[in-house]
């Protein structure tokens, strides 16, 4: 029998509406639907496919609960029941918080997929713990708290019908993540360049912008090869530039700006000399692209996550806001962005901590005296930055936490400081681990539960967030063996650990109740609806008060004083991010920064066939001529060694990347072949962080390389 349903790819931010053929039960075929009437914008790689077949089909799937046999590490496990495995977490975290109390227990989350995130965050509210670890200190919230700290409003999205003159692409790969943060996909920069607007990218690597073209980064009009993690000294010197040189929009700025007598001020802390020494952008560019950007309105800069990653990263987001706001782009009739409205649905922190656990979110508060390295604007924003688990672990300080279980996430890979994230994890007493493939995390999991994959299970998905849209993820075949769906694993354990008028008889009225304010029931949504776009808060007549205390925009924050940061970015304080540690050095003389793969989402599914079969082996790229001079050519594997271990790759090279650079890859060590490119044995989890996030920093380590020597 063959039949053909409906979905969204999980797999990059687009979610291009997809047709999945199932034959006999199996999913043999998938291809986009724009039939459905929702956008396609379907990948040059066809990544969604290799994703979606690979991982439904692959052999290697986890299939039965485990429990550990021997010790950590040694891969020996028994099969064990569900009923087996679940009382055992309940008794073991129970007692943990009868003993200790519920701080002691931990919640690791990674990237969500559909409801898993939400369950579990609201599990944490039930059981009273603070701890959650989520990947937003790294992803999402620097962007969407620059928004609101600046505009108001967390989600910004660029207006394809404005007809850009200009687009910026900064710290994004839009050819391959499907677009950036603000909404502008692939195809809208693809048309928008057809039509003569003009491109700037902003990023170390030669990225592909219309693959189908050949068109690279160094085909733009301009292409700002920066330093790594000097985003935010580059922003300042385009502020720099407009104001001195009167190109802001000063009828916008006088009646709707506050704060900019303020960073007028701040322009005279440093030159544009210092801007070229620090990021590397010659003064001359950095002139030519402010005054490019301030004079060809509306403009848009699409943002990525390569802004996110380093130890003040919420204020280089800020800085690029303040581009946009100085060029009155946002909420203007003539401007490039809008308010994006989400869509109608249970809001994310009512369902974490209203309603049935409303009660118990006020009996156990996340406050920073309760949680381990409680920054406010990562508590404000539900989480406790990953790294903070791993110095409280080694340091015994505040105290010393006894469980963890890990849902979506693989931290021995995609923590900063491997060695030291493993050597941490190894102190705790329990860990309890949902995957759906063994991972480096699993081998030292005493309880490794098998989760259900999306299309496996039936699942509300609304990430990324600054889509601010619903859509409906429907089982499509069955999970392998007896896998389950997080969200029911979740609901089942809230119910043995005594939390049954917390969570559901079954997971569907979880679903239930995330869709009640859009008037559906989930079946009703799944089967009739599929989809709840977001809509603009925009007036294409006139300009209406900001959502800020202020009603005008916060050059000046002072949201973010109230956070601990400055009121507004200073170049002082971007630079305290370099310290010794960030120093280039005769021994150390390149810096290390990451690209994420064309073909692989973030960490996971390198052990698949279907997408090993498209990708290249982890590859760091290379000026060409430094290359030679260390003796190296394209295809050598090399060692990338920093201050805290070294990697191998292979070798890439480009004449046209900056010299000083290696641009290596990641998400790779998960498998017995690449299990030496991991790139977080390069990096370190110590400070410095950023003094909301408390974002680690992730890139720009002095390194060296050298040639792998083969054993004869």
């Amino acid at each position: 029998m063959e039949e053909q349903i409906y979905s969204f790819c999980p797999i990059c931010g687009t979610h291009c509406a997809l047709a999945v053929t199932v034959k006999d039960g199996k999913a043999v075929d998938v291809k986009g639907a724009g039939e459905m009437g929702f956008k396609v914008s379907t990948c040059s790689i066809r990544k969604g496919e290799g994703h979606i077949l690979g991982v439904l089909n692959a052999p290697d799937r986890l299939k039965y609960p485990l429990k550990r046999k021997g010790a950590r590490g040694e891969g020996k496990w028994e099969r064990i029941t569900w009923d087996e495995a679940l009382d055992t977490i309940a008794k073991t975290i129970m007692d943990i918080r009868e003993k200790y109390g519920p701080e002691y227990f931990t919640v690791l989350l990674g990237e969500p997929k559909g409801m898993e995130f939400h369950f579990a965050q609201r599990f944490g509210t039930a059981y009273g713990t603070p701890n959650v670890f989520t990947p937003g200190c790294y992803c999402g919230w620097q962007t969407g708290m620059a928004s609101q700290m600046t505009f108001g409003p967390v989600f910004l999205w660029a207006r394809p019908e404005s007809k850009p003159k200009i687009i910026m692409i900064w710290g994004s790969n839009p050819a391959h993540v499907g677009g950036t943060m603000i909404g502008l996909t692939r195809n809208d920069i693809m048309h928008a360049v057809s039509e003569g607007c003009k491109l700037v990218i902003v990023d170390p690597r030669n990225i592909e912008i219309w693959p189908e073209k050949g068109m690279r980064a160094s085909d733009a009009d301009y292409w700002l090869k920066l330093r790594p993690n000097t985003d935010g000294i580059l922003a300042m010197g385009m502020i720099k530039v407009i104001i001195e040189e009167e190109l802001y929009h000063k009828q916008f700025v006088k009646e709707w700006c506050i704060g900019f007598d303020e960073l007028r001020e701040e322009m005279k802390n440093f030159t544009l000399d210092d801007v070229e020494k620090y990021s590397w952008i010659p003064k001359k560019q950095v002139i030519e692209v402010a005054r490019l950007y301030a004079t060809n309105v509306p403009g848009v800069i699409g943002w990525g996550n390569a802004l996110e990653n380093h130890g003040r990263s919420l204020q280089q987001c800020r800085a690029i806001s303040i581009l946009r706001a100085l060029t009155a782009n946002v909420k203007t009739p003539w401007g490039a962005y809008a308010e994006l409205v989400p869509a109608h649905y249970g809001p994310p922190g009512k369902f974490i901590f209203g309603g049935a656990v409303k009660e118990r979110a006020k009996e156990f508060p996340r406050t920073p005296d309760r949680a381990i390295g409680g920054f406010k604007l990562g508590l404000k924003s539900a989480f406790i930055p990953t790294q903070m688990l791993v110095k409280t672990l080694i340091e015994g300080k505040p105290y010393l936490p006894k469980a963890a279980w890990v849902i979506l996430n693989n931290p021995l890979l995609t923590f900063p400081d491997s060695k030291e994230t493993k050597r941490a994890f190894l102190k705790l007493d329990h860990i309890f681990v949902n995957e759906i493939f063994h991972t480096p995390m699993t081998e030292i999991a005493d309880i490794v539960l098998p989760a259900a994959w999306m299309m496996e299970h039936d699942t509300c998905s609304f990430w990324p967030g600054w889509l601010g849209k619903i859509k409906s993820s429907p089982k499509v075949v069955e999970p392998p063996g007896e896998a389950w769906s997080d969200i029911k694993i979740v609901n089942e354990l809230a119910k043995r650990c005594g939390y049954e008028r917390y969570f559901w008889p079954t997971e569907e009225g979880g679903l239930d109740e995330f869709m009640s304010p859009s008037g559906y029931s989930w079946r009703e949504f799944r089967d009739h609806v599929k989809c709840i776009e977001s809509s603009f808060n925009y007036s294409p007549d006139t300009i209406t008060p900001f959502p800020t205390p202020s009603g005008k925009v916060e050059l000046y924050s002072s949201m973010a004083v109230d956070m601990g940061y400055t009121g507004v970015p200073t170049f002082k304080d971007l630079l305290d991010v370099f310290t010794d540690r960030f120093e280039l050095t005769s021994e150390y003389p390149f810096v290390m920064t990451n690209y994420k793969s064309e073909v692989f989402f973030l960490s996971g599914y390198r052990n698949v066939k279907e997408l090993l079969e498209k990708s290249p082996p982890p590859t760091a790229f290379m000026n060409t001529e430094a290359a030679e001079k260390l003796g190296l050519k394209d295809g050598d594997w090399i060692w990338i060694e920093t201050l805290r271990g070294r990697i191998k790759h292979m070798l890439m090279t480009d004449p046209s990347v900056d010299p000083r650079v290696v641009n290596t890859e990641f998400g790779w060590g998960g498998t017995e072949e690449y299990k030496d490119c991991n790139i977080n044995e390069l990096t370190d989890y110590r400070p410095p962080y950023d003094p909301g996030m408390g974002t680690a920093t992730l890139r720009g380590y002095p390194c060296k390389v050298y040639k792998v020597r083969r054993k004869r």
